[in-house]
């Protein structure tokens, strides 16, 4: 009589070698796979505006005359490029939305902007937010980019347009600083102050924006460096980019 157990023993099927090469090559792919994108999900939000600005001042400049067509990004991507370019939208007959002035596509601009790491602030003027942000969103760059608005009304239809694309609303007062916390609620949104704001004003709405955001001061009874050092300031739009660092660098 044969022994139970070597009976059984005998009569379970061998694994098949192959299978288990092929279940451990797949779990391999998957690991690289979920790295790989886990390193360009990290690599993707540091380039994002939140991430810039933690790592300093960012200096934005009007991209007026630049040619930003695909075949054009190293223009954005040289070393004495600025970290943001403010650009005017226009739409066009055809209702295709372009950068002015020139008539650049506002989706190949995006794509060479992306490439290149550079953060963009667009006007949006005539243009319907909606419209923008669809483009911005295709272009993945939601997370560096901040859309300007003209008045009130065009402050709250970029708010509606994207729940996650940063809207800069111009606070001239304490009274603005507060209703513009109520009208974004949960929106981020970059507080627009003039340079001729005192330090207080920065101060406040430092408290709830995601970032602030000004213009060069362009005075002679202070320098960059004692402005900046008086207010709290993310982001500031310039004509002259490399006067500007130059001065910050002296003045430090």
């Amino acid at each position: 009589m044969s022994h139970p157990e070597l009976t059984m023993d005998a009569q379970k099927p061998h694994a098949n070698p192959l299978k288990r090469c092929l279940g451990k090559a797949a779990l391999a792919i998957g690991v690289c796979a979920l790295t790989g994108f886990g390193l360009a999900l990290h690599q993707s939000k540091a380039y994002g505006i939140m991430a810039r600005i933690h790592h300093g001042l960012v200096v934005c400049a009007p991209g007026t005359g630049l040619s930003m067509t695909p075949a054009s990004t190293g223009l954005l991507s040289g070393s004495s490029s600025p970290a943001m370019l403010r650009l005017e939208l226009a739409t066009q007959a055809d209702g295709r939305v372009i950068v002015v002035p020139g008539s650049n596509q506002l989706s190949e601009v995006l794509a060479s902007s992306r490439r290149a790491h550079t953060l963009l602030m667009l006007d949006l003027n005539d243009t319907n937010p909606t419209d923008v942000a669809q483009l911005v969103r295709k272009a993945r760059m939601r997370d560096r980019v901040v859309l300007v608005a003209q008045d009130h009304d065009g402050v709250e239809a970029a708010l509606q347009a994207d729940s996650a694309m940063m809207v800069a609303i111009p606070i001239n007062s304490t009274r603005d600083a507060y209703a513009a916390h109520r009208m974004a609620g949960h929106h981020p949104y970059a507080a627009y102050l003039s340079p001729t704001a005192a330090p207080d004003l920065f101060a406040l709405v430092h408290r709830d924006a995601e970032a602030i955001i000004t213009e060069n001061p362009r005075s002679a009874h202070f320098s960059t460096a004692e402005f900046l050092a008086e207010r709290p300031v993310d982001i500031v739009v310039t004509e002259q980019p490399a006067q500007f660092t130059q001065a910050l660098t002296q003045g430090n």
